[in-house]
């Protein structure tokens, strides 16, 4: 094992245990992605119920997914209108979210790939 100095990067010392930090990187970019995705999802089927939930845990999981997805949502729903189609509204800010994780994904893993993963091995 290698002691490391003051010049070694920490990319480096990494790598001597085994880890790629492009591939440590590339994970933590998914993980982000489908974590905020299953906010986005849970907090859909959470407006399809109006109303605050009744018990204590449901009350807890509904103020924590509304602390994650409201700064996203609230931009998005101020900006966007309702599509009426007849006698309901539907909106369209979770589709456009996601669609914009999806983009956002895409594009970190691709500078990922292209430029640090040759830099970091």
């Amino acid at each position: 094992m290698t002691i490391l100095t003051e010049q070694e990067p920490l990319a480096l010392f990494l790598q001597t245990f085994g880890f790629s930090v492009s591939l440590l990187l590339l994970n933590i970019v998914n993980y982000v992605f489908y974590i905020l995705l299953g906010f986005i999802l849970a907090w859909v089927l959470f407006s399809w119920f109006p109303g605050y939930p009744s018990n204590r845990f449901f009350q807890v999981i509904y103020d924590a997914v509304n602390a994650v997805v409201n700064p996203i949502m609230m931009p998005l729903r101020s900006r966007l209108p309702k599509l009426n189609l007849g006698g309901f509204a539907i909106d369209l800010s979770p589709i456009i979210a996601i669609f914009g994780l999806y983009i956002g994904r895409n594009l970190l893993t691709t500078v990922i790939e292209i430029f640090i993963r040759p830099v970091t091995g």
